[in-house]
């Protein structure tokens, strides 16, 4: 049975409940896909118009490493201005989204061997494995402030401006400031 996204409380923000349902109707029905969670603010409750869907997907069988066409089945029919790929340690593979309509997706795909662990605020999608319940932590969850700058090089520009611009847009210029002095000093240092 396919999971209910209405259950998420998104209701007042349809653009990024969209974005979640999508990313479901993507992945759920793989065989090597065994969980996915919904992170950061909307999983908090507390996402705006521009606030990203940030969904954590749970594999095995190296399915991180070949998860281009479960990508392309959530890119389909949707109006991308910007994407952002890459992976980390082997074991995630990552992409980034900016939609015409100026919302934003995240989604990361785990292979169970990175050792992940899930903060609070987080909402599980679904999980085929009961594998969640045993990444779950009580420390804290990392803060926008703790970033580093600059982890994918010019080709991550442009996700990092966006971020800055929807912490301006919520009136948080300290940490868009803040972000953007972190980001000079990594740029500079590349020269």
């Amino acid at each position: 049975m396919t999971p209910d996204v209405q259950a998420l409380g998104l209701e007042g923000l349809p653009l990024q409940q969209a974005l979640v349902a999508s990313a479901i109707d993507a992945f759920y029905p793989d065989e090597d896909v065994l969980a996915a969670v919904l992170v950061g603010s909307l999983a908090k409750g507390g996402g705006d118009r521009v606030s990203d869907a940030d969904v954590i997907v749970l594999t095995m069988r190296d399915r991180h490493r070949r998860a281009g066409d479960l990508f392309q089945k959530f890119e389909a029919d949707k109006a991308i201005f910007y994407t952002l790929a890459g992976e980390h340690n082997g074991t995630v593979s990552f992409r980034k989204y900016l939609f015409e309509d100026l919302t934003s997706a995240e989604i990361h795909c785990l292979d169970l061997s990175e050792p992940f662990l899930f903060c609070q605020p987080y909402r599980i999608l679904f999980d085929k494995a009961d594998v969640v319940a045993q990444r779950l932590t009580d420390d804290p969850a990392p803060k926008h402030e703790d970033f580093p700058a600059y982890t994918c090089g010019d080709d991550g520009l442009i996700w990092e401006l966006f971020d800055c611009i929807k912490w301006l847009s919520r009136g948080n210029t300290d940490l868009a400031k803040g972000y953007l002095k972190k980001l000079a000093r990594e740029l500079d240092e590349d020269r």
